[in-house]
């Protein structure tokens, strides 16, 4: 990557202005949100954004910390570190220059020799940021344009450095700059008192210039009133623990800055007690060298502090050289008066400060709500549309603000204006649920959940209304998509699901295996494009009888279907909907291969094995490619039991736990008792008959029980006995697989009896 530079906006923007640590912690918050794991567009992992807020919470604490004495080299370990989650760089180095110019890293008392090196120098020589594919460096300049250092990082996490992150890190730099300067780490750089250029208003919101004209006109009164010939405002600024002139005479476009606990105002300023000063040069905490920064001589000075109505310290008011003599008593008591009105104008603007900061606060909030938000004043007239309204309305800000709202959404949509009117008269809020408006700009309608709040002031008077608009053209299209996978209850849960249902779950459901009989034979006979064609069909059929009795299809494996009842939510009916939903299958099987039979197809032939149990379910899967699926005993117990199909040539299998929990009585027998691959405990299985109901006859259920009573007797070790009832029900059934296999068995254990018999076979 080339690299990359910045100059006169850095220069003439963060560098020229106010440093605050609130503002900071914004700007880094804002680029931490801003990154490729966090931006709206990705994935929005909760935990990375918890860790984001974690980890910043320290700069936004900067100001209370300051304020408690907290030493200005913890506050530069602090915003190093904030840089460095911001901009998600694998770490951070501070590079101070020494008396000599060579830059040493700070806490180490060697000089910077590392890859940094080169870049760190041409950036502390002229103060322009550059970044390399893996390295990027800002210089640390103070207020007043003053090198003192570079602040370099390494390795970024989300791929090279931008002029984004340039533009960040100048800005950081800006603070430990001076705070290098006020911690004593560069003893070569004389701290005094220093003269800089007055940095330019806010914004254009900001209400500076009717602050400016009221503090002006108090220091005109007081310089008029008391004779002098100078006057200052000098307020706090506890970020940088400095005294600065947020007005003076004979400053011009410049600002003085002094140490909250330097020279006359320091003192004055520490003390909270009135300072008068007849003779400045005899006075040892006078600083002469404000006048020769300034070209000024001070003769006198009368100082006064400015509290804020709790007594809080906020700066000081300084006059100098009255005209004729020294300051008195009565221009004392004069001072007083004026410092005390300056405190309550400080007062006023630090609240329409915060009303401003809270009134742009709702903003961005109600900006970034993914739910369209309108304001509507007592005149019926909007003034305010965040981006979700504008794109629902599709109307742009300029069409939307100060129009009245029966303009906005027109005659075909009165009822809205209908609904305020009793929201007005109630005083209470409305919803309007699956509420439907017209556009008639476009000829749309759109589907909507439409809310109505009242805003009241701290009287309960109604100030306007908010209405709410949630758009469900989204919902409707996910539910549409969704449809193609799932049932319509699972997918009325899955909206109003938190979304904890998709997460890792141990729950119980049960899993459905049905696999293809012979499908090598068939695949061969149709030839590829045939057996592409044939499964298409054949999973058509399959799935919409699945998903008919909730169930969720989880995979097509080849010619196999693997499918879920009660995921993501499960119910007392999954047992029971799984062998509806076997028996339905073979049902339509023998419709669609009717048709196929008509169309000089192939017949298809399917096993069915179900199975019940604690199953995990969840995201699975690499980061590039995930499936919601489920795994465990239970999934493998319904794969074995479908394979045993064949070898007892029944249609469908289920295990003991899916008969235990079934809510009806469909015909089935108890056909073995199995301990399958994998697993330890054996378990009966059955074959469930009710597919066959249409031909079924009061022998079947005579063979039925007579089998029963043979497998009885089969597992208690009674061979003979087996042998005899198992072929009575082969007697009364005809073709019976499991008959015949049982018939085997017991023939063979008669000549040969098994050691440690259990009843298990298989």
């Amino acid at each position: 990557m080339p690299d990359i530079d910045t100059t006169a906006e850095l220069e003439g923007g963060i560098a020229r202005t106010r440093l605050g640590y609130a503002a900071i912690a914004e700007q880094l918050l804002a680029h931490r949100l801003a990154q490729p794991d966090l931006a709206p567009a990705g994935d929005n992992d909760k935990t990375a954004l918890s860790q984001a807020f974690h980890r910043l919470a320290p700069v936004f604490a900067l100001d209370h910390a300051a304020a408690a004495g907290e030493p200005p080299r913890a506050i530069i370990a602090v915003l190093a570190a904030g840089l460095v989650e911001a901009i998600q760089a694998g770490a951070s180095r501070i590079l101070l220059k020494s008396a000599s110019g060579a830059l040493m890293p700070l806490g180490n008392g060697s000089e910077a020799g590392d890859r940094s090196g080169r870049l760190a120098a041409e950036v502390a020589a002229d103060g322009r940021a550059r970044a390399s594919s893996n390295l990027a460096c800002a210089a640390l300049t103070r207020q007043d344009g003053e090198i003192v250092g570079v602040l370099t990082l390494v390795d970024k996490r989300s791929g090279p450095f931008d002029e984004d992150d340039l533009v960040l890190a100048a800005g950081v730099g800006a603070y430990i700059a001076e705070l290098a300067v006020t911690a004593g780490l560069l003893p070569w750089l004389a701290q005094g008192v220093r003269v800089v250029p007055r940095p330019a208003l806010a914004s254009a919101g900001d209400d500076a210039p009717a602050k400016a004209a009221i503090l002006s006109r108090i220091l005109a009164i007081a310089l008029e009133i008391l004779a002098a010939d100078r006057g200052w405002i000098l307020l706090y600024d506890p970020t940088m623990d400095e005294l600065y002139t947020a007005l003076s005479e004979g400053l011009g476009e410049r600002e003085l800055r002094i140490g909250a606990h330097d020279g006359i105002a320091g003192a004055t300023f520490r003390t909270g007690e009135l300072t008068n000063i007849p003779l400045a040069y005899q006075d040892p905490r006078f600083d002469p060298s404000i006048d020769w920064q300034i070209g000024y001589r001070t003769r006198n000075i009368l100082c006064a502090p400015i509290f804020s109505a709790d007594g809080q310290r906020l700066g000081v008011l300084q006059v100098v050289n009255k005209q004729h003599g020294s300051f008195d008593t009565a221009d004392e008591s004069h001072l007083r008066s004026l410092a005390s009105q300056m405190g309550v104008t400080l007062d006023y603007t630090a609240l329409f400060d915060q009303v401003l900061r809270m009134k742009s606060h709702n903003e961005s909030m109600l900006r970034s709500l993914t739910n369209g938000v309108l304001t509507i004043d007592m005149r019926g007239e909007v003034t305010f549309a965040n981006q979700a309204a504008l794109a629902t309305l599709r109307r742009s800000e300029g069409e939307l603000l100060g129009q009245p709202l029966m303009k906005v959404f027109g005659e075909m949509n009165a009822w809205i204006l209908e609904a305020i009117d009793e929201v007005a008269n109630g005083r209470a809020e409305k919803q309007l649920p699956n509420s439907e408006f017209y556009i008639e700009s476009l000829g749309e309608w759109v589907s909507a959940n439409i809310s109505l709040l009242p805003l009241l002031d701290s009287k309960q008077n109604a100030q306007g209304f908010m209405l709410v608009i949630e758009n469900l053209e989204g919902e409707r299209e996910l539910r549409r998509t969704m449809s193609r996978y799932l049932s319509n209850e699972v997918i009325d849960r899955l909206m109003q699901d938190s979304g904890e249902a998709l997460g890792g779950t141990a729950q119980t459901a049960t899993t459905l295996f049905s696999d293809i009989r012979g499908f090598t034979t068939l695949s061969e006979q149709l030839g590829a494009a045939g057996t592409v064609s044939m499964l298409n069909e054949y999973f058509s059929y399959m799935e919409d009888v699945l998903t008919n009795r909730s169930g969720v299809i989880d995979k097509y494996v080849g010619d196999a279907i693997m499918a879920v009842f009660g995921l993501p939510f499960a119910a007392e009916t999954d047992a029971q909907n799984s062998v509806q939903a076997a028996c339905d299958m073979l049902q339509v099987l023998e419709l669609l291969n009717t048709r196929r039979a008509a169309a000089g197809g192939g017949i298809i032939r399917i096993g069915v094995g179900i199975a019940t149990g604690t199953v995990i379910a969840g995201n699975i899967g690499s980061p590039k490619r995930m499936d919601f699926t489920v795994i465990g005993d239970p999934v493998n117990l319904a794969s074995r039991i479908e394979s045993m199909t064949k070898l007892y040539g029944a249609d469908i299998l289920i295990c003991a736990e899916t008969r235990r929990r079934l809510t009806g009585t469909p015909k089935m027998r108890r056909i073995d008792v199995v301990r399958v691959r994998g697993q330890t405990r054996p378990t009966d299985v059955f074959e469930v008959l009710e597919h066959r109901a249409a031909a079924w006859t009061p022998a079947l259920d005579k063979a039925i029980a007579i089998y029963e009573a043979g497998l009885d007797a089969y597992l208690a070790g009674d061979w003979t006995t087996a042998q005899e009832r198992f072929e009575a029900s082969l007697r009364l059934r005809g073709e019976d697989k499991a008959a015949e296999l049982m018939v085997k068995r017991c023939q063979r254990y008669r000549a040969t009896p098994p050691p440690d018999w259990d009843g298990v076979s298989i």
